[in-house]
């Protein structure tokens, strides 16, 4: 099938022939009125009906539904990890984030979210994990923390979070026990509107914008030393940055 289809222009990136699953009722004419592309790209594109059985389901070509339905060109740019809906065949289509509803929905139980983001390609950008709640929820600073395995800084992270929600209120410069095995951490303030830019992107789209306290979570060396500290290596020192 050529790329200029008869109704209007192809817009996916993707070839006409590529494969996407469907339902028989869209098939049998029924509107689509939801496309969702998944983390590896793959799309669905489904009628109004709330739930199919393996039965509906069936594989379509892209271009043969964008043949039957040129309007959904019209969310051909759609984000892996994100559905479109509508209400009808002619009604305009609303993009939805999955991951920012589940955000919404972690900050509504148990109380915060926490964000894991992977290492860059250099030693200058380490993993690092953050929250989006606290502030909403319990009028907390919001709290990061960078350079280590993601289980471990989730872990970290989610046991300063039981904390703040049953009461306890950290303050800047605090040591605080029994947050990773045999040493204190100790939290400092974040405030450059850069760090925020950098790190805390999804804290920034749930509070639109800076206007959210937020704490860097700092781990000591296994000498008990913190970065920039007399005798504490270069590259412990570039494993955690810490924030201005």
């Amino acid at each position: 099938m050529p790329a200029s289809m008869s109704h209007g222009t192809f817009r996916f990136d993707e070839a006409p022939n590529t494969a996407v699953m469907t339902c028989r009722h869209i098939i049998a004419s029924a509107p689509i009125v939801f496309v969702a592309r998944d983390e590896e790209g793959d799309w669905q594109f489904l009628c109004e009906q709330e739930s199919h059985d393996s039965g509906d389901l069936l594989i379509a070509c892209l271009g043969d539904l964008t043949e039957r339905d040129p309007s959904v060109n019209d969310v051909a740019s759609m984000c892996t990890g994100h559905h479109a809906e509508r209400a009808n065949r002619t009604a305009p289509w609303t993009v939805v984030d999955e991951h920012e509803s589940f955000i919404v929905k972690c900050i509504e139980d148990p109380g915060w979210s926490v964000q894991l983001i992977a290492a860059g390609e250099t030693a200058a950008e380490p993993a690092f994990a953050y929250t989006i709640g606290l502030f909403h929820n319990y009028r907390h600073p919001e709290l990061i923390v960078l350079g280590l395995r993601h289980e471990l800084m989730q872990s970290m992270l989610d046991t300063l979070g039981q904390r703040i929600k049953a009461g306890h209120a950290f303050s800047a410069h605090d040591r605080v026990a029994d947050v990773i095995a045999d040493f204190d951490v100790t939290l400092r303030a974040v405030t450059h509107p850069q760090s925020f830019k950098e790190h805390v992107g999804y804290a920034r789209w749930f509070y639109k914008g800076n206007e959210f306290p937020l704490f860097q979570v700092v781990w000591p060396d296994k000498q008990a030393r913190f970065p920039a500290e007399p005798g504490t290596t270069d590259a412990f020192n570039r494993q955690q940055p810490l924030l201005p």
